[in-house]
């Protein structure tokens, strides 16, 4: 086992090393994937534990994955079951499994992307055999933050989230479901000829690529069902505005002719978000298609009826909306955010009060919202949670001169001002930093329009139109002259 020892040796980190020789480098990882890959290189039962526990995955990644790999697969031989005792949390090979994907190199397991998306598989795999997701979900969070995908979507994103929503874990997911995802793995045929994985990028587009292995094969579906599932654990976290975004993504995604059931839901959930985040019934986005809006208005009436009691403060015709929809809701399992359009009814009559009014006792309260359903002693305590928990801009407090009066009192103009500014601020910063990621992708992706064979063989064809193929110069004015009309074309419909 000694010449062993030595090639699993043969290729450690360089973090931190300030020579840095990428052609050499990128050899040697290849060479050691290679060697590590090759068939009947270990004996069946060979115990790895030990070369487990002394090399670091941090310095041997490449190294490291395999021998966990050889590991189970030794394990899964031994007992003949597809999770073995160790393998389980608490186990030793679940203990190494964490370390590895809280700590690998994401240089060098570039080079070892199918068997790193795998144990990430059997990790989610092995988490739902106990019934216990969640013990999952820090985990790969923590992987895919490590990994830096920047922007670039892959399957284990969605599997995120589903186990997240599984076990609860809403906010675990956060850090992931809050980055913005504006890629898809790109293919091989987009990759220079002198591309090397352990290169430096600007983006993760030249990593993840739909051949490398960080992914399964991606479809329409997986990312709409991100985006979905991506809304609900914001709706479970009460961030309407992100919710809603998510939820735009998917009802505004482009579709020729037939509507998914997945646009069709998220459509329904789109409508009560809106109701519980702004208190009214929000116009379709002018992304969504003509045809498309038509479908949505067609099969989701009852929500639309719903909303419109909310916004026109019918009390009655809302609860009678509500009751008459039960069976409805429950089928599109959404009841649990109509139980809150209640709720959120009551805090909108109480929000309005505060455009008109700066200060109300608790019985002005009552009077002026006139389809309140609760009494004066209710209201009060309604009005005190809301309060308590920010929901609500307003102070409550006892007047000096009578102490059983309470009051309700707005924040001015000029504080709600200052709010304003910081939200605008903050929403400022995320898109500048969204309009960084496209900006890079833009510019990749013209680079590899330039390089590609049907531009090349756009270019002669147009130095053929124009006569121009022996005139100095030729290529760079066919490009203005036939081009532009051509790029204003594909672009007409977007716009």
């Amino acid at each position: 086992m000694s010449d062993f020892l030595i090639q699993l040796s043969s290729a450690p980190s360089r973090h931190g090393l300030v020579d840095r020789n990428d052609g050499d480098y990128d050899r040697q990882l290849r060479s050691l994937a290679v060697y590590l890959r090759q068939p009947g290189l270990v004996q069946g039962a060979v115990d790895f534990n030990e070369y487990l526990e002394t090399i670091s995955p941090a310095v041997h990644t490449l190294s490291f994955l395999h021998l966990l790999r050889f590991q189970i697969q030794h394990l899964q031989r031994k007992t003949n079951t597809d999770v073995p005792n160790d393998f389980l949390p608490g186990g030793s090979l679940w203990k190494h499994a964490v370390r590895f994907l809280r700590s690998f190199d994401p240089v060098q397991v570039r080079y070892a992307s199918s068997e790193w998306r795998q144990l990430i598989e059997f990790v989610v795999s092995t988490a739902q055999s106990i019934s216990k997701p969640v013990l999952a979900v820090q985990v790969i969070r923590d992987a895919l933050k490590r990994l830096n995908t920047a922007g670039v979507f892959t399957s284990t994103h969605l599997i995120l989230v589903r186990i997240a929503l599984l076990s609860s874990s809403y906010t675990h997911a956060l850090p992931v479901v809050d980055e913005i995802l504006c890629h898809f793995p790109i293919g091989i045929e987009h990759v220079p000829a002198d591309h090397l994985l352990c290169s430096q990028y600007e983006t993760s587009t030249g990593i993840i690529m739909g051949t490398s292995g960080f992914s399964t094969n991606l479809t329409y579906r997986d990312y709409l069902q991100f985006y979905l599932y991506s809304a609900m654990i914001y709706m479970a976290l009460k961030k309407w505005e992100q919710a809603s975004h998510c939820l735009t993504v998917v009802i505004s995604a482009p579709t020729a002719n037939s509507i998914s059931k997945i646009m069709v839901e998220a459509y329904k959930k789109w409508i009560l978000v809106n109701l519980l985040g702004h208190g009214k019934l929000s116009s379709i986005p002018s992304l969504v298609a003509a045809h498309v809006s038509r479908v949505y208005l067609s099969l989701a009436r009852p929500y639309i009826s719903l909303a419109e009691a909310f916004e026109k403060g019918d009390l009655r015709r809302l609860n009678t909306e509500i009751n008459l929809g039960q069976s409805i809701w429950r089928a599109d399992h959404n009841a649990g955010l109509v139980s809150q359009v209640s709720e959120a009814f009551d805090k909108s009559l109480i929000t309005k009060l505060g455009r008109t009014f700066s200060a109300l006792t608790m019985s002005d309260v009552l009077q002026r919202a006139k389809s309140f359903p609760q009494g004066a002693q209710d209201v009060e305590e309604f009005v005190v949670s809301l309060v308590m928990s920010n929901e609500l801009k307003a102070t409550v407090s006892h007047s000096a001169s009578n102490e059983t009066s309470t009051m309700l009192r707005f924040p001015l103009r000029t504080q709600n001002h200052g709010f304003r500014e910081e939200y605008i601020r903050a929403r400022l910063v995320r898109i500048r930093a969204a309009l960084q990621i496209i900006s890079r992708g833009i510019a990749q992706t013209e680079q590899a329009l330039e390089c590609s064979q049907e531009n090349l063989h756009f270019l002669a064809k147009n130095q053929k139109w124009n006569g121009n193929s022996e005139k100095p110069g030729a290529v760079g004015s066919s490009e203005a002259d036939g081009g532009g009309d051509i790029d204003e074309d594909l672009m007409g419909e977007g716009h």
